[in-house]
């Protein structure tokens, strides 16, 4: 049995590989894109949101990065929109991740023009922030 923690993360994954538009998704890439378009999730911790008798619950924030490889424009940005727009259709779903969690919401978009190896490229980091619950005395099982 895996934590919580790994079957949110593994669950946003699955998620947007799902979609089927990126030659790349990655989790905790430790480096670039290589291959576009491409996906990266980034966990950016949790914090403590409550404890009651038994139960701890939690907030993690993760960012979503989306890059897609072609010069700039209203081509380029028009295709940037959608590709923003199927990402956060596969995860602001009711209920949250299947009922993994409590809540996600979408969160700040920032777009960029992102020059890598040379190359035109359009990227956009989304942020999300989802809740969900455990045991107090294990975090690795569900509340």
């Amino acid at each position: 049995m895996t934590a919580v923690r790994s079957d949110i993360f593994l669950d946003i994954l699955a998620r947007l590989t799902a979609i089927g538009d990126t030659a790349e998704t990655e989790l905790m890439p430790s480096s670039d894109p290589v291959e576009f378009p491409a996906r990266h999730i980034f966990d950016n911790g949790q914090s403590i949101v409550e404890l009651e008798a038994g139960i701890t619950r939690y907030q993690i924030d993760f960012t979503v990065e989306g890059y897609l490889e072609q010069p700039g424009g209203q081509a380029a940005y028009l295709a940037l929109n959608n590709f923003y727009a199927a990402t956060v259709a596969a995860l602001v779903t009711d209920p949250p991740l299947g009922g993994l969690v409590e809540t996600l919401d979408e969160g700040d978009m920032r777009i960029t023009v992102a020059p890598l190896a040379d190359k035109p490229r359009l990227g956009f980091a989304i942020d999300f922030s989802l809740t969900y619950a455990t045991r107090r005395d294990d975090p690795a099982q569900p509340a």
